[in-house]
Formats: structure tokens, C-alpha cells, sequence
């Protein structure tokens, strides 16, 4: 939820070093901790939550306006692109969790191959991970379907329920 957190109430501001953004110093914080410990369990486990935590909230979205995910997918990568490209690891990731077969191993051999191919591209898909949860809590709130700390409170249920289980 530090993830969550950060990107609701610090969102990126322009010229505003990488490294000193909230929610970059979430992502540094957990992968110093794996550095120290020898592992990689703090950075994994906030991937997977802020994934879980996306596809229940695009889920969401889509079920109040009754449409596919497939279409919250797809009306995201028209509206969120940089320069004309859309940040294609959290498009994929969102395709990955949501339109696939059911089941986490395709999300995992993607994030997997990611880390694997381009670690930094790991580290900012959790950024961007932040970001999306941040506009789907936004849109939640805009449409009237529930406010910020309902949200909150409903997604910190979601994750713990997924991490207990």
C-alpha cells in the first residue's frame, strides 16, 4: 500500500528528479532491502501486489461500466502514452493479468523475462504500476462509484485476502 500511497498523494511532477519521486523511493527502498538480505522478495511482492491490485481495480472499472478489461486495457494505451508510445511493459503486464488465459504464469514468465532482460524496466513497470492504480482510484472517485478511502479500504482487503490465501 506504500506503492498506492505514494502515487496518489505525490504524483510525478516534471523536472522533478526520478530518484527523488515518493514512489521511486518505495521501489529503491525494497530493492535495497533484497540487496542486504541477498534475495529479491521485497521487490517481487510489490510487483505482485501492485499488479493484483491493478487488475482488481481495472476489473472494477469495467464491471461498473459494463464493459470487457480488454477495453480498459485499450482505452488506457490510447490515453497514456509518452511521446506518442504507450508504456508498452504495463500494457502488456495489464494483457498479461487480463486477458490471457486464467491463471498468474503467463504474468510471471513475463515479469520473469522482463527482470531478467532490462532489471530497470522491471523497477519502472512498478512505477508505472503506481501510477495506473493511482488513475483507477481517480476514476472510481470521478464516476461517483466509490471514493478515495473506500477504495483504499476495499484494496487493502483485496491484497491482504490474496496474500493470506
Amino acid at each position: 500500500m506504500d506503492l498506492v500511497r505514494a502515487s496518489l498523494d505525490h504524483p510525478g511532477k516534471q523536472g522533478q528528479k526520478r530518484t527523488e519521486s515518493p514512489v521511486c523511493q518505495v521501489v529503491i527502498r525494497a530493492a535495497e532491502a533484497d540487496l542486504a538480505a541477498g534475495g529479491a522478495d521485497n521487490v517481487n511482492m510489490l510487483a505482485v501486489g501492485a499488479g493484483v491490485a491493478a487488475a482488481g481495480l481495472t476489473a472494477w472499472l469495467a464491471g461498473e461500466r459494463d464493459v470487457d478489461t480488454a477495453d480498459i486495457i485499450s482505452e488506457f494505451e490510447k490515453t497514456a502514452t509518452v511521446n506518442g508510445v504507450p508504456p508498452a511493459p504495463l500494457v502488456e503486464m495489464l494483457k498479461t493479468l487480463l486477458t490471457g488465459p486464467t491463471g498468474m504464469d503467463q504474468t510471471a514468465e513475463f515479469m520473469v523475462r522482463l527482470f531478467h532482460g532490462d532489471e530497470e524496466a522491471f523497477y519502472d513497470l512498478i512505477v508505472d504500476l503506481g501510477g495506473y492504480i493511482a488513475s483507477c482510484i481517480g476514476l472510481l472517485a470521478a464516476h461517483g462509484i466509490s471514493d478515495r478511502d473506500d477504495t483504499l479500504e476495499a484494496l487493502d482487503d483485496m491484497l491482504e485476502a490474496f496474500f493470506t490465501n
